[in-house]
């Protein structure tokens, strides 16, 4: 068919028609920007069962030192006046009275102690002479007084019962003339009389000795109070309301031994210590004490187990402090991402970042736009050389990562879950710092418990052990380590 051509038609005017309708629609496609909306659900808040913090045995030390001269300052009080008496003549004509004479000396070294006591020996001897059957007998008595030294040496130890536990051996010996008396015409020499009885008499002596010493020193009395004493719960924070639980298990003891003018030993009690934020544990005391048990190596440190807990609120604080508002560019400029608000929430044994995020993509002449919410997971770890809190393996939830693969592909596979592991840190210096503060000044104000008893304690070192999720806060478990000890001075 032939197509006739009006006048009026213009075949010039019908191409520049066409020219500019074409021009204009590739202007608008070049500045038509499309929007995804990521309609992705918050995965559901969940937590693992938090395991029940297993304390580490401690040592809580107890030294014991008893100085040697208040040691013989206290038995020069208690053991003075006669020390034997027999008056009876009958037996073997004489009567002896042992009294002490001056002062006791005591001198200590490794494992023993030596005493030295100066005695005052009354005897009175009897004279019988029968010159024969029908003559009258003659029969007379004298006394004499003189002196002897009676030199001991005990070797000192500990029962599993806590009684100071001495073996004292002894002998003596005379001055410089040895006794004698004078009946009659005859000058009787004592010492052959007197030394079987002294000998005999001085395993007398020595008991007497030995009780003297375990009555003056009574480490059980101030082990128990110690032992009894460490159980009771101590606050330890008003704000945290947390109280150290010491949990004794055994007693242990080093041998005495004497050194420098005293007499030393250390007791250490193996405790569990803990600290609870659950307000003041109700224990059920355990009152009577073990057996004692010898041990040459005394570990002088305790390990204190505590928990601190960041809340979610607050982490969610420091996570929008550092990636709120914040721009991350990629493929050089072409792909930008705005996180708006960002929030934490548990999720099993992992933490689930909740980002709020505005971006756009170009490619070509088309701009695209995504608004909505992204949701990563990863792994809460204590990071030692920051004190702080980190995430590693962070990776999208499986949910979010389906949606960016069908919405906005360059989104999931660019390093924006890189950007924002690297980004993520909570720091716990400050929390670290208030638990140690809290703890040292707990330890410092149990002071004096007994007039004889002065607790000490240091925390040297403070760090996290664990790190778990409850459905409230991250809880981080703390082993603090130091030295605790419960000083007997003033016997």
């Amino acid at each position: 068919m032939r197509r006739n051509f009006r006048k009026h038609d213009n075949p010039v005017k019908s191409t520049s028609f066409i020219a500019t309708l074409l021009l204009t629609t590739i202007l608008y496609l070049a500045g038509c920007t499309s929007t995804s909306k990521l309609q992705t659900a918050a995965p559901e808040a969940s937590v693992s069962a938090v395991p029940v913090y297993q304390p580490r045995l401690s040592s809580i030390i107890i030294p014991v030192s008893v100085q040697v001269a208040t040691l013989e300052e206290m038995l020069n009080r208690e053991f003075v006046g006669i020390l034997y008496k027999d008056t009876n003549l009958d037996d073997d004509n004489l009567a002896v009275t042992v009294s002490k004479n001056g002062r006791m000396s005591i001198r200590a070294d490794k494992d023993k102690l030596y005493f030295s006591v100066p005695l005052n020996i009354y005897a009175k001897g009897r004279w019988q002479w029968d010159p024969c059957k029908l003559c009258p007998a003659i029969n007379k008595t004298e006394d004499t007084r003189f002196d002897m030294v009676i030199n001991t040496e005990s070797k000192i130890g500990l029962t599993e019962d806590y009684k100071l536990k001495t073996t004292t051996t002894g002998d003596f010996e005379w001055g410089d003339t040895k006794p004698y008396i004078e009946l009659g015409p005859l000058k009787i020499g004592l010492a052959r009389f007197v030394e079987p009885t002294l000998r005999k008499q001085m395993a007398t002596i020595t008991r007497q000795l030995d009780a003297e010493l375990q009555k003056q020193v009574n480490v059980k009395q101030y082990v128990q109070q110690a032992w009894t004493m460490l159980q009771e719960p101590v606050k330890v924070d008003d704000g945290m309301n947390a109280w150290l639980q010491v949990l004794p298990q055994d007693v242990r003891v080093t041998p005495l031994q004497a050194r420098n003018g005293t007499l030393a030993l250390r007791i250490g009690i193996t405790s569990y210590i803990n600290v609870t934020t659950e307000g003041k544990p109700q224990v059920q005391s355990i009152k009577k004490l073990p057996n004692l048990v010898l041990d040459n190596k005394l570990a002088d440190n305790i390990q204190v187990g505590l928990t601190a807990d960041i809340p979610y609120t607050q982490v969610s604080k420091m996570l929008q402090q550092q990636v709120a508002n914040q721009t991350y560019k990629f493929d050089d400029g072409k792909s930008q991402l705005t996180v708006k608000d960002a929030a934490v929430s548990p999720a099993g044994h992992q933490l689930v970042l909740m980002l709020d995020v505005d971006g756009k993509t170009k490619a070509g002449l088309f701009t695209k736009k995504i608004v909505g919410k992204i949701y990563l997971r990863g792994t809460p770890y204590y990071d030692a050389a920051t004190a702080s809190i980190k995430m590693r393996d962070v990776d999208y939830d499986l949910e979010t990562k389906d949606r960016l693969l069908s919405t906005a592909n360059w989104l999931a596979k660019n390093k924006f879950k890189d950007m924002i592991q690297q980004q993520v840190n909570i720091p716990v210096k400050d929390q670290l710092t208030n638990v140690h503060r809290s703890l040292q000044q707990a330890l410092d104000k149990q002071g004096r418990v007994h007039e004889s008893v002065l607790l000490k304690g240091r925390i040297q070192t403070i760090e996290p052990d664990n790190i778990y999720l409850t459905p409230t806060a991250i809880r981080t478990v703390i082993n603090a380590k130091g030295n605790l000890t419960a000083t007997i001075d003033n016997l």
